[in-house]
C-alpha cells in the first residue's frame, strides 16, 4: 500500500531528475566536444526546468540551485566544469534531503520521469538525434535514482528497486549511442513495457 505520497513533492523530484539529464548530457556533450541544437544543454535547466520549481522549493527550504546552475552555465575549461557539475549535483542532492520524500514518491517521480522519456520517442520507431538523446538522459537519470532505494531498510522497496533496476538495465543495453549522428531506431514500445513493470513493481510496496 502506497503511504505519505505527496503529489508536490513527486512533482517536485521530477523536476530534478530532469535537471540532472540535462546536466547528464551537457557533461557527456563537453567531454566529446558536441553541441545540441539549441546549444549547451547546461543552460537548459535554468530555461526550462527550474522556474518551474524553484518558488516550491523556496518555500521547502531548500538551498538555492541556481548560482550552481549559473556556474556551470559560465564554466570554460575542463576543471572548471568538472567542478561546477559536481558542485550542482551536491546541491540537487541536498535539496532532495531538505524534500525528505519517501521512497514510494522517489519511485513515482522515476516512473513519470520514464513516461516523459517514452514521450520523445517518436512513435515510428525512428526517432531524431536530438529527441532520442533527451529520452536517454532521462532514463539513465531516473535509472540512477533507484540506486538509492537498492539499500532501503524496507525489504519490499529493496525488492522492487533492486528489480527495477534490472528492467532499466535491460532497456539501456538495447539503447542506440546518444552520440549517434543520425536519427536512431529505438522502439517506444520498450520503455512502454518499462513502465508497466515499474507500475507493478511500485503496486508491490
Amino acid at each position: 500500500m502506497l503511504v505519505q505520497m505527496d503529489a508536490d513533492r513527486v512533482r517536485l523530484i521530477t523536476g530534478l531528475i530532469a535537471i540532472e539529464h540535462d546536466l547528464l548530457l551537457g557533461s557527456l556533450f563537453s567531454n566529446d566536444q558536441l553541441v545540441s541544437a539549441e546549444g549547451s544543454h547546461f543552460s537548459h535547466p535554468r530555461q526550462e526546468t527550474f522556474p518551474e520549481i524553484s518558488e516550491a522549493l523556496a518555500k521547502a527550504g531548500a538551498p538555492d540551485l541556481e548560482p550552481l546552475l549559473i556556474d556551470l552555465e559560465n564554466a570554460g575549461d575542463r576543471k572548471t566544469i568538472d567542478a561546477a557539475y559536481v558542485a550542482a549535483l551536491t546541491g540537487i542532492k541536498r535539496t532532495l534531503e531538505v524534500l525528505q520524500p519517501t521512497e514510494q514518491e522517489i519511485l513515482h517521480a522515476v516512473i513519470a520521469t520514464a513516461q516523459e522519456a517514452q514521450r520523445k520517442l517518436d512513435p515510428s520507431g525512428t526517432t531524431a538525434v536530438a529527441d532520442y538523446q533527451e529520452a536517454w538522459g532521462l532514463l539513465m537519470a531516473a535509472r540512477g535514482k533507484l540506486d538509492t532505494l537498492v539499500f532501503s531498510r524496507d525489504p519490499a522497496i529493496k525488492t522492487s528497486a533492486t528489480k527495477a533496476v534490472l528492467d532499466f538495465d535491460e532497456v539501456l543495453m538495447l539503447a542506440p549511442d546518444p552520440a549517434a549522428k543520425a536519427p536512431v531506431q529505438f522502439d517506444p514500445a520498450l520503455i512502454g513495457k518499462l513502465v508497466t513493470s515499474l507500475e507493478g513493481r511500485l503496486s508491490s510496496t
